[in-house]
């Protein structure tokens, strides 16, 4: 099934249809699991659906209570193709409806079943302060705090060449809107080289934000690196990475003073939970990126789960969603990860 879904509650904003393929997966006791995951280029969305039913087709017979055979069995044989890419999005979704099955079976939700570090989580607002008009992302942070945020993020897009002074008027605009007791990310998405991270970086260090986002190219470790012991303000990355040795790369580079893991990336959720220890080991904080309707469990669950990005692009498809209390995510108590599909989305927007 791939329905393609307008983010519930962003209607005010022009979101582009997000190709979302849902997997279902269903055992012989009848104990049924929900899976999904998305592609942000609409040109591979039937190529990255055809790989997730190729993948499930793989699993036929297996239990799905060995997660890691079940993975393995999805990711080793296909390295031709792998690692990585389309491969790992693709076994996301299979993973994420097993863990659903195993939580369902032993009656467990998910963040109790992973680690169950708590049952609420921070969360943050992650896509109504777009662009550069001050006037925008003033209103949309007006909006992120009527809606309950107590932390959001800014993209000003493309950056690359303009002035110090630019970034400073915009930040200190958002400030006059939330404050201070409010957290506010800013989010450069690879543009700027090392110097002007360390530039900007500075210049906008007395408005106390909560991290900068992947400052620099995704793979230049050394110059990320550099950032990180530059600035006074905390740096934040690794969505861009798949599997965990680059991961672990940055961490051993202290590149990072938060990583931000791509559960999709990764292929899913046995994966990520490698990748958080991973991490714990060295003292980081792990952020997630993306399905905040699932990888709410996976940050709840461990000792060092920082924060959720608040981004709604599939949630619009579920029922049974957390609630959103002071900045929070409350977890539930129901099996698996708590989610249903939503009839009457799934009839409006299925395509196959």
């Amino acid at each position: 099934m791939m329905p393609r879904a307008v983010p519930r509650g962003y209607e005010n904003r022009r979101w582009e249809e997000l190709p979302t393929i849902v997997a279902i997966v269903r055992t012989d006791t009848g104990i049924e699991g929900i899976g999904h995951t998305i592609t942000l280029n609409h040109e591979f969305t039937r190529s990255l659906a055809t790989m997730v039913g190729e993948l499930g087709e793989s699993l036929i017979g297996l239990d799905p209570r060995r997660t890691e055979q079940c993975l393995g069995k999805m990711l080793y044989p296909a390295n031709w193709v792998g690692p990585g890419g389309m491969l790992n999005i693709a076994a996301c979704a299979i993973d994420i409806a097993i863990w659903d099955i195993v939580g369902k079976d032993l009656g467990q939700p998910l963040w109790r079943l992973l680690g169950g570090a708590t049952d609420r989580v921070r969360v943050y607002e992650s896509g109504m302060l777009i662009g550069v008009d001050i006037d925008t992302i003033q209103r949309g942070a007006e909006a992120a705090l009527k809606a309950g945020y107590r932390a959001m993020k800014m993209r000003p897009g493309p950056d690359r060449h303009g002035r110090a002074a630019d970034a400073v008027a915009r930040v200190r605009a958002v400030r006059d809107v939330i404050g201070y007791d409010v957290d506010l990310m800013y989010d450069v998405n690879q543009t700027w080289t090392p110097s002007r991270a360390i530039q900007v970086g500075r210049a906008l260090e007395p408005f106390e934000l909560f991290w900068i986002e992947d400052p620099t190219l995704m793979h230049d470790v050394v110059g990320q690196a550099a950032i990180a012991r530059a600035l006074d303000v905390p740096v934040c990355a690794g969505e861009y990475h798949y599997d965990m040795p680059p991961l672990l790369k940055l961490l051993e580079a202290r590149a990072v003073d938060y990583l931000m893991v791509d559960m999709m990336r990764m292929g899913g959720i046995t994966q990520f939970r490698k990748v958080a220890a991973m991490a714990e080991a060295f003292g980081v904080p792990v952020a997630s990126h993306l399905i905040p309707e699932v990888f709410c469990h996976c940050i709840a669950a461990i000792p060092n789960g920082l924060i959720v990005e608040g981004m709604p692009w599939t949630q619009g498809l579920f029922c049974g969603l957390p609630d959103l209390v002071d900045g929070k995510l409350v977890l539930s108590e129901r099996p698996g990860h708590g989610l249903e599909l939503d009839p009457d989305a799934v009839r409006r927007l299925r395509v196959s």
